[in-house]
């Protein structure tokens, strides 16, 4: 079930990133768009391809998922950190 979970919250981080790309999205009066958070959306990108990743494979039943599993976690509360000290600024 968790993996299902990383799967949709992976194609939710890549459509949030589709629609900052096309329409800047004000999150606390900052834009979320490419050159204001071009970092920040590249690693949402990377992180949210790990998360698809890692589900992709533990459908296929490869052990790699559930070790690779904690680390992207871990990966996406780091941005997430990132975004909030973007934000404090």
């Amino acid at each position: 079930m968790r993996f299902k979970v990383l799967a949709l919250f992976g194609f939710i981080n890549l459509f949030f990133i589709v629609v900052a790309l096309i329409s800047p999205i004000s999150l606390a009066g900052h834009d979320y768009a490419w050159p204001q958070a071009a970092v920040l959306i590249l690693i949402q990108g990377l992180v949210a391809l790990a998360m698809l990743y890692v589900a992709r494979q533990k459908f296929a039943g490869a052990d790699i998922a559930d070790k690779a599993y904690p680390a992207v976690v871990v990966a996406y509360v780091l941005w997430l950190c990132m975004v909030w000290r973007w934000l404090g600024q």
